[in-house]
């Protein structure tokens, strides 16, 4: 199996059920902390996260010498398998309920897997995807990072349809059984380890690449505040549980949508200026709704954030595969990094602050602004142009 359909329709699935897989463990967040199953308290449930935080940093910043070592598939093979072995795990616990003493410890192991497993393959997935378009990087990494985005809000929608929380165990056997098929299909693709995923012998990060690092830690912060307390935020603004709900699914809506619509029509269309200004927009937007926090419009602001956010990750990801075509694998993992290291700080600083939305969207705004600045400096004499 080694047609260019072939590989781009696995590699793309790869993607989605990657996502899928990784938000198993939030997905499940009522039957852990159900006082009849898991039992966990709202602080150890929090806790889950941060051995999954660290290890996909760990993950993604050893992901490039890896590949330079081992090539594409054997870092994608492994990657992979720690995401089913702890999947399959977690299916197995429903027999061992009755010993509580040993769950938490298991599921920190569990979400270390997860973290370390999701780290290795989406830090993998981006420069592979590049590598399949050649004239189209950054549109092949916008749109396999909307997959992503699906598969992330696919898991949640699993636990809805079972529900009865009870039912818990169908969630991560399906899971399994998904993600096991597409794992024995991938492993009939033949992937060169080509040049695109070598390393120079010697080479030092580029300032420029330390500059795009800072922008994704700032973004970051926005998408972790609104990933983790969007719905404590939007309830603190006036709306009910179900508005603050709707709004947290818009806002991801939003910028799965903006990454599907940039991949596609930056391929014949220049885009860089959207690219460019939307940090300022969001700005705008949350401006908007500190100023003027009506109900019937939150929702739909909350979309629109999201819509303008969406291309700002992945988008700086394939604009600076594009400015360092020697070290695209570097980029992935440096950038995805970033993305966690924001996202990770937040959620630690945020718990404090939850009740402060004032404080927090002004914090946000400047978060925002800082974007567009250094997003606007590595315009400077750079191939933006190439990549949107």
């Amino acid at each position: 199996m080694n047609s260019r359909i072939v590989q781009i329709v696995i590699i793309f699935l790869l993607a989605f059920f990657t996502g899928v897989n990784f938000v198993v463990f939030p997905a499940l967040g009522t039957a852990f902390t159900d006082s009849s199953l898991f039992g966990l308290s709202s602080s150890q449930f929090g806790n889950l996260f941060i051995p999954q935080v660290i290890c996909i940093i760990i993950s993604c910043l050893g992901a490039p010498f890896l590949v330079n070592k081992f090539g594409p598939k054997i870092i994608l093979v492994a990657g992979l398998l720690l995401m089913i072995t702890s999947t399959g795990i977690l299916w197995m616990l429903q027999f061992f309920m009755n010993d509580k003493s040993l769950l938490f410890p298991v599921l920190m192991i569990l979400v270390a897997f997860t973290g370390s497993g999701f780290g290795l393959s989406i830090t993998t997935l981006n420069p592979l995807a590049a590598s399949l378009f050649e004239n189209n990087k950054s549109s092949a990494i916008l749109i396999l990072q909307f997959l992503v985005g699906l598969g992330t809000s696919t898991s949640p929608m699993m636990m809805n349809l079972i529900g009865n929380v009870k039912n818990w165990m169908y969630v991560p056997v399906s899971i399994f059984v998904l993600v096991s098929i597409i794992f024995v299909l991938f492993l009939f693709l033949k992937l060169e380890k080509g040049t695109f995923f070598e390393l120079p012998k010697h080479f030092k990060i580029p300032s420029k690449l330390w500059i795009f690092f800072i922008a994704i830690v700032l973004y970051g912060f926005i998408e972790g505040t609104f990933g983790s307390f969007g719905a404590i935020i939007l309830k603190n603004q006036g709306l009910d549980n179900n508005k603050a709900s709707l709004g947290l699914s818009l806002f991801w809506g939003g910028i799965a949508l903006n990454r599907l619509l940039f991949g596609i029509f930056s391929k014949n269309n220049d885009l860089s200026y959207l690219f460019l200004f939307s940090p300022l927009i969001v700005a705008g937007l949350l401006l908007l709704l500190l100023i003027y926090p009506n109900v019937s419009i939150i929702i739909l602001m909350m979309f629109l954030i999201g819509f303008f956010m969406g291309s700002i990750f992945p988008g700086s990801i394939g604009w600076g595969t594009v400015e360092f075509p020697t070290l695209s694998v570097l980029v992935s993992g440096f950038l995805m990094a970033a993305n966690q290291i924001g996202t990770g700080i937040i959620t630690n600083v945020l718990g404090s602050f939850s009740k402060e939305t004032t404080v927090i969207f002004q914090f946000l705004i400047v978060c925002m602004i800082l974007i567009c600045v250094l997003l606007f400096y590595l315009k400077r004499n750079s191939k933006i142009k190439e990549a949107f």
